[in-house]
């Protein structure tokens, strides 16, 4: 049996684009799962950039090549610890995810419409 290979991935715009659809119909051993709409906590990249991004601010780079060092540096501070506090922390919504509950947070309540329907 051949495989199939899962791709999960989020929303963003050009994952559903006329050419990404057609890649998947060339590549039928490729299938695309998109998670689900407003959970970026369930794409773990996304807590890396987050924290990396911070890491990165707090060496202070101010020209180019301080601000690549602050890059490097700013991946090793991100630990192995950091990063399954990450995964244990995506896991939490699996069951509601195959459930297909609606697990959408705004984490920004700011921007929230109706803070009563606020889902945390």
């Amino acid at each position: 049996s051949t495989p199939t290979y899962i791709i999960v991935w989020d929303n963003v715009a050009f994952h559903h684009s006329h050419a990404v659809t057609e890649w998947f119909v060339a590549h039928p051993r490729m299938e695309s799962l998109f998670l689900p709409p407003y959970s970026p906590f369930l794409n773990l990249i996304e807590e890396f950039f987050a924290s990396w991004r911070w890491k990165v601010y707090d060496h202070h780079p101010h020209d180019q090549m301080s601000l690549l060092d602050a890059m490097y540096a700013g991946c090793l501070d991100i630990s192995a610890v950091d990063c399954q506090g990450w995964i244990r922390h995506a896991r939490r919504f699996f069951p509601r995810c195959i459930a297909l509950d609606d697990i959408r947070c705004d984490v920004d309540e700011n921007l929230w419409p109706n803070g009563e329907d606020r889902v945390d």
